[in-house]
């Protein structure tokens, strides 16, 4: 489990897969955007940076274990479009 699905969300919802089954879906704030660490890309790329950002996500379908990564945005509003984007044309959102 990673340190990212350890924060609270700021935002949180379900998303339906195949139409149908309900699958939770969150975006939390994190102070860290991750780098990729691989020694492969440039440093801007690789390495951690301290900054605001908002880390999408969520559950599949069946077995809930794990949250799956849905990307990062550097907006609340923009990790809901990239979520609704993912994740299909139905994402309903709590207030």
């Amino acid at each position: 489990m990673s340190e990212v699905d350890q924060l609270p969300a700021v935002k949180q919802g379900h998303w339906f897969s195949g139409g149908v089954t309900a699958c939770s879906v969150r975006i939390v704030r994190h102070h860290i955007l991750l780098g990729t660490h691989d020694p492969d890309d440039p440093p801007e790329l690789a390495e951690d940076k301290p900054t605001e950002c908002y880390y999408i996500r969520y559950h599949s379908p069946g077995v809930n274990g794990a949250w799956h990564d849905g990307g990062m945005a550097l907006s609340v509003r923009e990790a809901m479009f990239m979520a609704e984007r993912k994740l299909g044309p139905v994402v309903q959102w709590q207030e």
